[in-house]
């Protein structure tokens, strides 16, 4: 991650409590995990315009039916490749 700033946040614990387990789990900081998911949820949201609230109704169903059928084609999304992709670089500090 380039140019990385703190950020302060209040949570609910119970929340922050899942999201530690989660990078246990993934063996990266909880910063890390928090990052990508919320880069995760950012890139895969659409937010339309408000002007085009009607069209984007009557267009949906068609993108939605795409955009799974192009993830079903993915092997690996972008938070499962950065973790490969951590997962390597640690096995190679470990030799």
């Amino acid at each position: 991650m380039t140019d990385a700033v703190s950020l302060t946040l209040k949570i609910d614990p119970a929340l922050k409590e899942t999201l530690k387990n989660l990078a246990q789990e993934n063996q990266i900081s909880l910063s890390q995990e928090v990052s990508q998911r919320l880069q995760l949820s950012l890139s895969t949201q659409q937010h339309p315009a408000v002007d085009n609230q009607s069209v984007l109704e009557e267009v949906a169903p068609q993108l939605n039916a795409k955009s799974a059928s192009e993830e079903a084609d993915a092997q690996l999304n972008a938070s499962e490749l950065k973790q490969v992709r951590a997962l390597l670089k640690k096995s190679k500090k470990k030799k």
